[in-house]
């Protein structure tokens, strides 16, 4: 049995199409929790020491999934105000999806402006990048591999001797923590194989490395001349990210962008029959 403002309102059908969104939402909001928690354990990367969540594996799972239930809502609201028998419920409808569409549609295009503009998309990845000194007195620097969600990964490092040639490696934590104190000892087991010999530049490629913590170290023994030397340690956005989200933002702009133009002439259609605005 419809209460009276049920009955005033829009009657059994609106109820209907209010109950029947509901439930469209509460099904689609576990689904939105529990495919990443599948994803994630499926994959079997995500760490808790160092803590590590790559999004990169369900982020366009759940940008898809919210665009989905954008438009769904905006097909329910549609579908309500055709009910709805109140001129003021339908103007207040309009002005708050209105005000919630233009929010998205500010927020999408700054996403895609930051992530699509390549000076600006630069800019971002510099300010990832590390840079420092090594020397006896402060032979290694602590980096990890990646970021907690996945987002951006150590792409390379950049290596200046200075006043001479020094020898670099980068190892894992466990062996840092065995030889701690003796880079000598580490060079058996640093990771660049090939590139360690900084005269006075070197570029060290970082590819494919297990997400984890790793040590830049600089050997200062005889095997070298220089005291010191720089580092610049660099990182770059995930290539799915720079690419899907920012297609993503541009679909929820899209489709912000009609719901505020359809809504817009419904607002002022309801706006003279409105008591309270």
């Amino acid at each position: 049995m419809l209460s009276g403002k049920e009955e005033l309102a829009g009657g059994y059908r609106l109820a209907n199409v209010r109950r029947t969104k509901r439930y469209l939402y509460i099904v689609e909001v576990l689904i939105l929790i529990a495919a990443p928690i599948f994803v994630v354990l499926a994959e079997g990367r995500a760490t808790l020491k160092p803590f590590y969540l790559p999004i990169n594996s369900f982020i366009n799972f759940i940008l898809i999934m919210l665009l989905i239930i954008m438009i769904e809502g905006f097909v329910f609201k549609v579908l309500e105000m055709r009910l709805i028998k109140s001129n003021s419920t339908k103007y207040y409808i309009t002005k708050v999806a209105i005000r919630r569409a233009t929010y998205i549609l500010i927020i999408s295009a700054i996403v895609v402006v930051l992530l699509w503009t390549p000076y600006i998309s630069s800019a971002i990845e510099s300010a990832f990048t590390s840079k420092g000194g090594l020397s006896g007195t402060n032979p290694s620097v602590q980096f990890n591999d990646r970021d907690a969600l996945g987002l951006s990964a150590v792409s390379q490092i950049q290596i200046h001797a200075n006043g001479g040639t020094a020898y670099v490696y980068v190892v894992s934590d466990q062996n840092y923590q065995r030889f701690q104190g003796n880079p000598q000892q580490l060079r058996p087991y640093r990771l660049n194989t090939n590139d360690y010999v900084a005269s006075p530049d070197l570029t060290i490629s970082i590819t494919n490395m297990p997400n984890g913590i790793y040590h830049l170290v600089i050997d200062t023994g005889s095997v070298t001349t220089a005291s010191s030397a720089d580092y610049s340690i660099q990182s770059t956005f995930s290539s799915t990210f720079l690419s899907y989200v920012p297609l993503m933002a541009l679909l929820f702009a899209v489709a912000s962008a009609g719901e505020v133009a359809y809504l817009m002439p419904q607002q002022k259609k309801y706006s003279s029959g409105a008591i309270y605005r």
